[in-house]
């Protein structure tokens, strides 16, 4: 957790520092589930990823989140919002969840000339 929480404080640096911060935060996380003896697979281990562009593939989802820890899944959503409108919607879930919570990290980060809203998926 103290890992997590001073990898969030080095993510507001810019992309380059995110990406620091996301290999320290698994490192951290990996470490702490290892020393609890459950690898870390417990649930909360899909994150929701909201504006993605259209254009957005499996491979692109899975490069982007690669340095975050093992994916198991990503699946694409259209979601129907009111007025009409629709949202393209990535599931990306991973092998743990201290993987789920060093992707959160990359929320606001350029996806595409998009930035991206990375969330715990309920």
């Amino acid at each position: 957790a103290a890992g997590t929480a001073a990898a969030a404080e080095a993510g507001t640096a810019g992309t380059a520092g995110r990406a620091a911060a996301v290999h320290a935060a698994v490192a951290a996380s990996a470490g702490a589930a290892r020393r609890e003896g459950n690898g870390g697979a417990e649930g909360g281990s899909v994150v929701s990823v909201a504006n993605l562009p259209w254009s957005a593939t499996d491979e692109q989802v899975r490069a982007a989140f690669a340095g975050c820890g093992e994916i198991t899944e990503v699946e694409f959503r259209t979601e129907h919002l009111r007025g009409g409108k629709r949202r393209y919607v990535g599931y990306v879930q991973f092998g743990s969840s201290a993987a789920a919570a060093a992707a959160t990290l990359l929320n606001g980060t350029d996806f595409g000339g998009r930035l991206i809203k990375v969330e715990a998926a309920s």
